[in-house]
């Protein structure tokens, strides 16, 4: 499994657990905070659920390369920043916007959801090229092993 799947399923993971935890805090008066139902529902379907799916799909569709690192994976880390990021300025923007007025809140909300936009984009930019038909790969497949061949000749 890649680095970049495994970083994405854990991630979507420890979101699944601050997720139930805010659910549970919300069932209590005396837990319960200004913006706690979105940013519950949040969590819940980006954080876990949109990180979940970005990991498994990122591991099941074959890559264009097998290399680890950022440069050989690089639509598939800036998803990953793009998308994380952007949940955490919501986790902090979200509960500030019911308690205090300014237009910083409203602005980090939008910055939010801008990258997370931004995530979407690069995520279909990293999918797209391998999303192959059977006979589309084998192609793929022969056309390198032509050029491997004449480069060794």
């Amino acid at each position: 499994m890649p680095r970049i799947a495994r970083v994405f399923i854990k991630t979507g993971l420890v979101y699944f657990l601050a997720s139930l935890l805010l659910g549970l805090a919300s069932e209590f008066n005396w837990l319960q905070f200004s913006g706690i139902v979105p940013l519950f529902w949040h969590l819940l379907m980006v954080g876990w659920i949109t990180q979940i799916i970005f990991g498994v799909s990122m591991w099941m569709f074959p890559g264009r390369t097998r290399e680890e690192g950022f440069q050989a994976q690089l639509w598939g880390w800036l998803t990953y920043i793009f998308l994380n990021g952007g949940l955490l300025l919501r986790v902090i923007a979200e509960p500030a916007t019911y308690l205090a007025t300014g237009l910083l809140w409203d602005v980090l909300i939008v910055i939010s959801a801008v990258s997370q936009v931004l995530a979407a984009l690069t995520y279909i930019t990293e999918l797209w090229p391998r999303i192959q038909s059977k006979e589309q790969r084998r192609r793929q497949r022969k056309k390198k092993r032509k050029q491997k061949n004449s480069k060794n000749k």
